[in-house]
């Protein structure tokens, strides 16, 4: 049916407007009267009275003033009293547990107290790292100071497999480990495809090199300036100050070493500053992270005879950033990586060094 008011149309059988909520079962008068009553407040501008209903507020209030209040505080102060020896139990256990988890919170006391790096490798068997570096070489032509045309464009990949292996030192207080490659591979990508080869082990950018301890403490690294195994021997054990060391201690130290990209040959030198950052966990303890920042002067060293008198000595600022972490446990490096960005002179090699043990 339709409402007499809003002309909706409402199904057969309600008794009020689906729209306007208008009463349908209202007799004639009702209506009438209902029907004066809007046209007069609609005319006088009235607005239609709101039905008074109980607030959700007032009923609040009312039970509130009905509750006896004194009453149930001493109920609640005689419950107490008759559990206090029960709650300071409890409230001393609570409290020995928040205890013990701080006392077995290792970053704190790291925070607090601090902690010694020191390095211990196996007696038996050795250490295993794997050692990858990636090697993005461009050459171009040159004229008049300014480079011209590319000439050539290739990658390197070397990974290497890398033993470090205790032996006899020359006093009995220090300890020293042999680093020597167990296998050396190269891959190269260039315009003609991809290849690789394995470095013979005996080939001088192999030499074994050696590092001495003293209860832990690096003392000194020897080995032969190469492009490979003595390159990735200062990232495999950085050189930690003596003492306990507290979260955000800084400490520098000096590096150098060649890289060969053909008949050019280049010696880099320049220092590594470290930072000593938060504790997190790693298999079989906690492991210390370590951020640096290189900061490295190349030198060329060696260049092709059609080069000449070309060749400039090289003026140029290089840095770098690299991260790792430290075996606490194991009291040795677990993981290493950094990059150093683009360099150009006469080619633009980009360098990346990464380390990591092998599990």
């Amino acid at each position: 049916m339709d409402c007499p008011v809003c002309k909706y149309p409402n199904p057969q059988g309600v008794t009020y407007c689906g729209m306007c909520h208008e009463v349908f079962n209202r007799s004639a008068a009702q209506t009438y009267l209902h029907a004066a009553e809007r046209e007069r407040l609609q005319a006088q501008g009235t607005p239609r009275p709101d039905i008074p209903k109980d607030g959700i507020l007032d009923k609040a209030a009312v039970a509130f003033q009905t509750v006896d209040w004194p009453r149930l505080v001493a109920a609640l102060v005689s419950l107490l009293k008759r559990s206090r020896r029960i709650l300071v139990i409890g409230l001393g256990l609570a409290g020995l547990s928040m205890a013990a988890g701080l006392v077995r919170n290792p970053n704190l006391w790291f925070h607090l107290l601090g902690k010694k790096l020191e390095y211990a490798f196996p007696e038996k068997a050795p250490a295993q790292y794997l050692i990858i570096m990636a090697q993005d070489i461009k050459c171009w032509s040159e004229r008049n100071g300014r480079l011209d045309t590319p000439l050539e464009q290739y990658k390197v990949d070397s990974l290497g497999n890398v033993l470090f292996e205790k032996k006899k030192a020359a006093r009995k207080t220090l300890r020293a480990v042999t680093l020597r490659a167990r296998e050396w591979i190269e891959i190269r990508n260039d315009a003609r495809g991809s290849s690789s080869h394995s470095i013979p082990l005996d080939h001088s950018s192999l030499a074994h090199a050696s590092v001495d301890f003293e209860k832990g403490t690096l003392l000194d690294r020897h080995f032969t300036l190469s492009p490979r195994l003595a390159k990735g021997l200062p990232f495999l054990t950085p050189k930690f100050p003596a003492g306990a060391l507290r979260h955000g201690r800084t400490w520098t130290e000096p590096i150098e070493w060649i890289d060969i990209y053909g008949e050019w040959k280049i010696h880099w030198s320049g220092t590594l500053d470290w930072m000593l950052g938060d504790l997190e966990p790693c298999p079989g303890g906690s492991c210390v992270q370590l951020t640096y920042r290189a900061h490295l002067r190349p030198q060329m060293w060696a260049w092709p005879d059609w080069a000449g008198k070309a060749v400039h000595q090289i003026q140029a600022n290089v840095s770098g950033e690299g991260a790792a972490l430290f075996d606490t446990g194991h009291q040795r490096l677990v993981f290493m990586t950094g990059k150093t960005p683009n360099f150009s002179i006469g080619h633009e090699p980009l360098l990346r060094e990464k380390a990591s043990h092998s599990q």
